[in-house]
């Protein structure tokens, strides 16, 4: 037989073994019984050829154990009854139990927790019809190109089907007497046949439909109620009606991946639309043929429509690649790849040394088992076992152990994915992490239980068979060493822990530092109010200009209001980064700057609260036709002019631009960030953006003017969306990384400080049952309450501080790639922290000695030696 078929076989005994075990009593029965037969047809006595047949047939047991073997998995069966036995003996100590397990769910939780998380964000498939068929196209080097490209890339066909998506478009949605701005990504109208995305409700947007829209699965619910009968419903975007077709699963991923959940998705109606393609894969072929394919129609594409700009030619600097997976993230080959993988690289490191300070504990608590179970291993190895088998005995325990860990590790993760599923983020795109079980947590979750199942039971396990039986048996008991393994394993431990806990503490101190530090401009009497105009009412860019004035001379006039200004983008919420060859009037030599850019109005650096050091601030006059004026900060003045005044001074880059005022540095996009260049031009210089965002300066409280501002900006234009809030709480995306690392860090030093105090409170306690004897002598030879006190204390302080030393010792290195998360000013060595770390565990350390401490003061010396 074949050896599939062999295992086959062997699989499919496993469940039918009461069966297995009657039919092949039954055949070994019937062998019998015919030559039995056999012998008294050739004259033989009946008893006596019964006789004969089982002389000649064998031991019936060992024919049957020998049978049993060809058709089982021996190992498998072993297993099997060692976990059964394990059950049994867990039963009969349910303290034990339920503390190992605990150790083992908070640990296994949290490490399948964070690793549900990076997945969800980094590698998520998306909801599609065969996902791994789905490829993502660039072409000369861009990573979006027109609508009209993309058809001539559809009409070649040499794909199953193509799609193309808008992922950062906005849309104002009329709901009743309100606008509001919506996310959507426009998309073509075959995006979804291409996908094949399940829906919820009704179909997605067909070919050939102009004036359809799908809803996502949250704005359904929280906007219409889950209103079944949505599906035919008219909503108006941007002013125009559209029919609701369709809406996506509370689970769908999008294709861009990373948690990106717009709101709605609308169809693409110009040819000049910039889109990202994708394309699905005919059966049988792969990203290399692919690759052969396109070059072919890039060819094409280049003769009929060249490719301007520094390329010069479609089929250049080209990639494909799935979205689905590793070969997804192309955010690694982003500049902004660095810091996302790192955070979620430190997350996964930090909750690893969760599941190893909860392995640890319960390395300690087995080690403690198998003292008191010493006797019964004896026992066992004295009969015959070998060494081999107890420890595989042992080891199925913590196997099993691990087993029920993980299915209550697991079931935490599904309560912390739902938890996390329902956060809305402050940034300025839509994320959603739709977290659930699938198949790499699986994998993950067995790796765990295995690797968990080692590391808290394979020690135990080794040192309870190098016992001396005749020892045991003989009841002999040696004294309770006081720096054993359980106090290594305990001082690791808090090792460990002090590493969590001044991470935790590390990152506690940034978002406090991140919450009070000034960023440069004043949030305290500013409001930020983000004004959405719809694109199809502002083609005349003398219209917007005249409500950009009206809007500034209304809010001027305000009471409360001393300044107010218009701006391209918002400071810690958006930026622009130019790198560009420049040079000034008084050198001819270029030099390579990278700058901060933005778009601001006159009186903007008065309303936003930035000193003016240098020269003056933009007027109504800098706009289109005037001379080109500039005003830099303090970093681009020492960069380019060094030493000198640059007011009045001209830079060129695509043309003379004059310097006419000089302001001091501040953040721009994160508040880590060190100072560096930024240029200001003239907003009524460019054509102005369709999206507005005013900054208004109050006299007292911003929060007063809020509404009267939005009311204000609500009246000029019905169908324009106003967003309006205090200046203050548009920092949410630049807080985030703090307030997400004190969190999440904050969490695991926390979770790992109560594992800690838990194995120390528990060597304690099993450290003075042992050494129950030993009390009792000293103090029957006089010893008073404050020596026996001296005695435990000096045990537990002196784990405590061996595991501080060693911990604060690793912390000072293992956090210094920390360092790009935190604010200007705050070392990786930040005092504040490591006292903060010795103090809790001193308290600890307290705590956990009192009870053990009581235990040891009430022993009776005479009920102690009548003991022993």
């Amino acid at each position: 037989m074949s050896y599939p078929g062999e295992m086959w076989r062997r699989l499919f005994s496993l469940g039918r073994r009461s069966r297995f075990h009657a039919e092949l009593t039954e055949e070994m029965q019937f062998h019998m019984e015919s030559r039995v037969d056999e012998l008294v047809q050739s004259g033989v006595p009946r008893d006596v050829a019964l006789h004969r047949a089982k002389r000649e047939f064998g031991s019936g047991p060992r024919i049957a154990e020998d049978a049993r073997c060809s058709w089982e998995f021996r190992w498998f069966e072993d297993l099997l009854a060692d976990l059964a036995y394990a059950q049994r003996a867990l039963r009969r100590n349910p303290g034990f139990a339920l503390a190992a397990i605990s150790c083992l769910a908070l640990g296994i939780g949290a490490d399948s927790t964070i690793f549900s998380v990076t997945t969800s964000f980094l590698l998520s498939v998306p909801s599609a019809r065969d996902p791994g068929s789905l490829i993502s196209l660039q072409a000369g080097g861009n990573s979006s190109s027109t609508v009209a490209d993309y058809k001539f890339l559809r009409n070649a066909r040499i794909f199953e089907s193509t799609a193309g998506t808008n992922p950062e478009k906005d849309v104002n949605w009329r709901n009743g007497d309100e606008s509001l701005r919506l996310h959507a990504a426009s998309v073509t109208d075959d995006y979804f046949v291409t996908l094949g995305a399940p829906f919820e409700l009704g179909r997605g947007i067909e070919p050939g439909e102009t004036n359809t829209v799908v809803l996502s699965y949250r704005f359904w619910s929280g906007r219409f109620g889950r209103d079944a009968g949505i599906a035919g419903r008219h909503v108006v975007l941007d002013g125009k009606p559209y029919t609701v077709v369709g809406v996506l699963p509370a689970d769908h991923r999008n294709i861009v991946g990373y948690g990106f959940s717009p709101d709605i998705y609308v169809p693409v109606l110009r040819d000049d639309e910039y889109v990202q393609f994708y394309a699905r894969l005919p059966g049988g072929m792969g990203i290399p043929a692919a690759r052969e394919r396109l070059r072919v129609v890039l060819r094409e594409l280049d003769r009929i429509h060249p490719l301007q700009g520094p390329i010069q030619g479609w089929k250049r600097d080209n990639s494909e690649t799935h979205v689905a997976g590793v070969a997804g993230m192309d955010i690694l080959a982003s500049e902004q790849a660095g810091p996302v993988i790192a955070f979620f690289g430190m997350l996964l490191i930090v909750v690893a040394l969760v599941l190893l300070v909860a392995c640890t504990n319960v390395a300690g608590l087995l080690l403690a088992r198998a003292s008191a179970r010493s006797h019964e291993l004896a026992v066992r190895l004295s009969l015959g076992a070998s060494r081999g088998r107890v420890v595989r005995h042992l080891l199925a325990e913590s196997l099993l152990l691990s087993l029920l860990g993980a299915a209550a590790g697991l079931l935490i993760d599904a309560i912390c994915g739902r938890l996390i599923g329902n956060l809305t983020l402050p940034l300025p795109v839509p994320i959603q992490l739709v977290i659930k079980p699938d198949g790499r947590l699986l994998w993950y979750s067995i790796g765990l239980v295995l690797g968990s199942a080692l590391l808290s039971g394979l020690m135990p396990a080794l040192r309870a068979v190098r016992r001396d039986v005749n020892v045991i048996l003989k009841r002999e008991q040696r004294a309770e060493r006081t720096w054993g393994l359980r106090g290594a394993l305990i001082a690791g431990q808090i090792a460990v822990s002090t590493v969590l806990l001044a991470t935790g503490f590390l990152f506690l101190h940034n978002l406090r530092r991140a919450v009070s530090m000034n960023p440069g401009f004043d949030t305290k009497h500013t409001i930020w109010a983000a004004m959405r105009l719809v694109p199809e009412d502002y083609k005349d860019q003398s219209r917007q200009r005249s409500l950009v004035e009206e809007a500034l001379h209304r809010l001027r006039s305000l009471p409360g209001v001393e300044a107010a200004a218009v701006t391209r983008r918002v400071p810690l919420n958006d930026n622009c980064k130019e790198a560009t060859n420049l040079r000034t009037d008084l050198s001819a030599a270029s030099m390579s700057v990278t700058y901060e850019c933005n778009d601001v109005g006159p009186d903007y650096f008065r309303a936003i609260g930035i000193p003016l050091l240098r020269g003056r601030e933009f007027t109504a006059d800098d706009r289109a036709g005037a001379p080109a004026v500039a005003i830099v900060n303090e970093s681009f003045a020492r960069m380019i002019f060094g030493a000198r005044d640059p007011v009045g001074h001209t830079v060129t880059t695509w043309g003379p631009i004059r310097i006419v005022g000089v302001v001091r540095d501040s953040r721009y996009f994160t508040l880590g960030e060190k100072p560096h260049p930024a240029l200001y031009i003239p907003y009524l210089a460019n054509d102005e953006p369709v999206a507005l965002n005013f900054i208004v300066r109050a006299s007292g409280s911003p929060a007063a003017l809020v509404k009267p501002v939005a009311d204000l900006l609500g009246r000029l234009d019905a169908s324009a969306a106003v967003e309006t809030k205090p200046l203050i709480r548009s920092m949410g995306l630049a807080l985030l990384p703090s307030q997400v690392g004190a969190a999440m860090l904050g969490a695991m030093g926390v979770l790992g400080l109560v594992l800690a105090a838990i194995g120390l409170y528990g060597a304690l306690l099993y450290s003075v049952s042992r050494r129950t004897r030993e009390i009792g002598v000293r103090m029957a030879l006089g010893a008073g309450s404050t020596a026996v006190l001296r005695l435990v204390c000096r045990h537990s302080f002196g784990l405590t501080a061996i595991g501080l030393a060693i911990g604060l010792a690793i912390s000072a290195f293992a956090t210094r790639p920390l360092a790009m998360f935190l604010v200007p000013g705050l070392s990786t060595a930040d005092p504040a922290a490591l006292v903060g770390v010795v103090t809790v565990f001193g308290a600890i350390a307290v705590l956990a000695t009192l009870v053990p401490a009581v235990r040891a003061l009430r022993v009776e010396p005479i009920s102690a030696l009548r003991c022993e």
